[in-house]
Protein backbone atom coordinates (compact mmCIF):
# COMPACT_ATOMS: atom_id res chain seq x y z
CA UNK A 1 0.00 0.00 0.00
CA UNK A 2 1.38 3.24 -0.70
CA UNK A 3 1.34 6.26 0.91
CA UNK A 4 -1.44 9.18 0.98
CA UNK A 5 -0.54 12.39 -0.58
CA UNK A 6 2.36 13.31 -3.01
CA UNK A 7 5.87 12.08 -3.00
CA UNK A 8 8.59 13.31 -0.88
CA UNK A 9 11.05 15.01 -3.00
CA UNK A 10 14.61 13.88 -2.95
CA UNK A 11 16.60 16.09 -0.53
CA UNK A 12 18.95 16.88 -3.03
CA UNK A 13 15.83 18.16 -5.82
CA UNK A 14 15.30 20.31 -2.70
CA UNK A 15 18.81 22.18 -2.52
CA UNK A 16 18.81 22.61 -6.06
CA UNK A 17 15.83 24.45 -6.28
CA UNK A 18 16.65 26.59 -3.39
CA UNK A 19 15.03 25.14 -0.51
CA UNK A 20 11.72 27.12 -1.45
CA UNK A 21 9.94 26.61 2.32
CA UNK A 22 13.15 27.52 4.07
CA UNK A 23 12.58 24.54 6.17
CA UNK A 24 15.82 22.93 7.75
CA UNK A 25 17.11 20.14 5.31
CA UNK A 26 17.55 16.74 6.82
CA UNK A 27 20.62 15.52 5.72
CA UNK A 28 20.81 12.85 7.54
CA UNK A 29 18.26 10.99 5.91
CA UNK A 30 20.47 10.16 2.59
CA UNK A 31 21.48 7.06 1.96
CA UNK A 32 22.99 6.31 -1.31
CA UNK A 33 25.03 2.93 -0.79
CA UNK A 34 27.81 2.66 -3.49
CA UNK A 35 26.28 1.27 -7.16
CA UNK A 36 27.29 -1.94 -7.92
CA UNK A 37 26.05 -5.84 -8.96
CA UNK A 38 25.61 -7.67 -5.72
CA UNK A 39 27.18 -11.46 -6.22
CA UNK A 40 24.44 -13.53 -7.45
CA UNK A 41 23.16 -15.89 -4.26
CA UNK A 42 23.51 -19.90 -5.34
CA UNK A 43 20.18 -20.69 -4.23
CA UNK A 44 18.13 -19.34 -7.68
CA UNK A 45 16.81 -21.40 -10.00
CA UNK A 46 18.10 -21.48 -13.71
CA UNK A 47 14.98 -19.16 -14.47
CA UNK A 48 15.91 -16.34 -12.00
CA UNK A 49 19.50 -16.53 -12.63
CA UNK A 50 18.41 -15.46 -16.53
CA UNK A 51 16.20 -12.40 -15.15
CA UNK A 52 19.85 -11.68 -12.31
CA UNK A 53 21.85 -11.09 -15.15
CA UNK A 54 19.17 -9.09 -17.49
CA UNK A 55 18.05 -6.96 -15.17
CA UNK A 56 20.94 -6.11 -12.87
CA UNK A 57 22.66 -4.66 -16.73
CA UNK A 58 19.91 -2.62 -16.54
CA UNK A 59 19.52 -1.28 -13.36
CA UNK A 60 23.47 -0.71 -13.10
CA UNK A 61 23.38 1.55 -16.10
CA UNK A 62 20.51 3.46 -14.46
CA UNK A 63 22.49 3.35 -10.82
CA UNK A 64 19.40 1.88 -9.58
CA UNK A 65 21.28 -1.13 -7.94
CA UNK A 66 23.79 -1.73 -5.14
CA UNK A 67 25.67 -4.24 -3.47
CA UNK A 68 23.19 -4.52 -0.58
CA UNK A 69 20.02 -4.78 -2.84
CA UNK A 70 21.04 -8.78 -2.93
CA UNK A 71 18.19 -10.34 -0.61
CA UNK A 72 15.43 -8.01 -1.88
CA UNK A 73 17.05 -7.92 -5.63
CA UNK A 74 17.72 -11.93 -5.30
CA UNK A 75 13.75 -11.84 -4.51
CA UNK A 76 12.84 -10.29 -7.38
CA UNK A 77 14.44 -12.51 -9.45
CA UNK A 78 13.10 -15.31 -7.83
CA UNK A 79 9.56 -14.86 -8.44
CA UNK A 80 9.79 -13.95 -12.17
CA UNK A 81 11.99 -17.32 -12.40
CA UNK A 82 8.56 -19.40 -9.86
CA UNK A 83 6.58 -17.20 -12.65
CA UNK A 84 8.15 -18.73 -15.82
CA UNK A 85 7.78 -21.81 -14.69
CA UNK A 86 4.05 -21.55 -13.74
CA UNK A 87 3.77 -20.11 -17.23
CA UNK A 88 5.38 -23.10 -18.49
CA UNK A 89 3.18 -25.74 -16.37
CA UNK A 90 -0.05 -23.89 -17.51
CA UNK A 91 1.01 -24.03 -20.98
CA UNK A 92 1.77 -27.77 -20.70
CA UNK A 93 -1.61 -28.25 -19.11
CA UNK A 94 -3.44 -26.61 -22.11
CA UNK A 95 -1.58 -27.73 -24.53
CA UNK A 96 -2.52 -31.39 -22.99
CA UNK A 97 -6.21 -30.31 -23.05
CA UNK A 98 -5.86 -29.40 -26.89
CA UNK A 99 -4.47 -32.73 -27.49
CA UNK A 100 -7.69 -34.27 -26.23
CA UNK A 101 -9.97 -31.81 -27.81
CA UNK A 102 -11.24 -30.33 -24.76
CA UNK A 103 -10.86 -26.23 -23.77
CA UNK A 104 -7.36 -25.14 -23.44
CA UNK A 105 -8.92 -22.53 -20.53
CA UNK A 106 -9.83 -25.75 -18.47
CA UNK A 107 -5.90 -25.72 -17.92
CA UNK A 108 -7.08 -22.97 -14.85
CA UNK A 109 -9.64 -24.85 -12.95
CA UNK A 110 -9.85 -28.05 -11.22
CA UNK A 111 -13.36 -30.02 -10.15
CA UNK A 112 -13.45 -31.23 -6.95
CA UNK A 113 -14.90 -34.35 -5.84
CA UNK A 114 -18.42 -32.79 -5.58
CA UNK A 115 -18.59 -31.41 -9.08
CA UNK A 116 -17.78 -27.83 -8.44
CA UNK A 117 -15.60 -26.23 -10.78
CA UNK A 118 -12.79 -23.95 -8.66
CA UNK A 119 -9.63 -22.59 -10.08
CA UNK A 120 -6.86 -24.82 -10.22
CA UNK A 121 -4.17 -24.58 -7.20
CA UNK A 122 -1.82 -23.45 -9.89
CA UNK A 123 -3.23 -20.63 -11.29
CA UNK A 124 -3.91 -19.41 -7.93
CA UNK A 125 -0.46 -19.62 -6.71
CA UNK A 126 0.18 -17.86 -10.40
CA UNK A 127 -1.82 -14.41 -8.79
CA UNK A 128 -0.13 -14.83 -5.37
CA UNK A 129 3.09 -14.77 -7.47
CA UNK A 130 2.07 -11.67 -10.06
CA UNK A 131 0.91 -10.00 -7.04
CA UNK A 132 4.02 -10.62 -5.29
CA UNK A 133 6.08 -9.50 -8.35
CA UNK A 134 3.95 -6.45 -8.79
CA UNK A 135 5.60 -5.17 -5.22
CA UNK A 136 8.97 -5.65 -6.00
CA UNK A 137 9.12 -4.03 -9.53
CA UNK A 138 8.05 -0.93 -7.66
CA UNK A 139 10.79 -1.37 -5.03
CA UNK A 140 13.56 -0.83 -8.26
CA UNK A 141 11.39 1.51 -10.25
CA UNK A 142 10.65 -1.36 -12.93
CA UNK A 143 6.85 -0.27 -13.35
CA UNK A 144 6.11 3.10 -14.36
CA UNK A 145 3.70 4.66 -11.91
CA UNK A 146 7.01 3.85 -9.69
CA UNK A 147 9.82 5.42 -11.93
CA UNK A 148 8.66 8.91 -10.52
CA UNK A 149 9.41 7.53 -6.99
CA UNK A 150 12.95 6.29 -7.32
CA UNK A 151 15.98 8.23 -6.59
CA UNK A 152 20.17 7.35 -8.11
CA UNK A 153 22.56 7.14 -5.98
CA UNK A 154 24.72 10.60 -5.88
CA UNK A 155 27.53 8.66 -7.69
CA UNK A 156 25.68 9.35 -10.55
CA UNK A 157 24.32 13.13 -10.41
CA UNK A 158 28.44 13.65 -9.92
CA UNK A 159 28.71 12.71 -13.47
CA UNK A 160 26.87 15.54 -14.75
CA UNK A 161 29.27 18.71 -13.58
CA UNK A 162 32.50 18.77 -15.31
CA UNK A 163 35.28 16.35 -14.54
CA UNK A 164 33.36 14.13 -13.38
CA UNK A 165 33.44 12.54 -10.10
CA UNK A 166 36.85 13.32 -9.15
CA UNK A 167 36.55 16.63 -9.72
CA UNK A 168 39.23 17.98 -11.97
Amino acid sequence: MSRPGPAAKPVELKALEGNRGHRPLNLDKLFRPEVGTPDMPRYLSAEARKSWRRLSEELLRYNLLSRVDRDAFAMLCQTIGRLEQIERSLEARARLLRSQDKDPADALMDTTPNGLRVQSAIYQVLNKEQAKLHKLLESFGLRPDARASVTTAIRAQLQLFDGGATGK
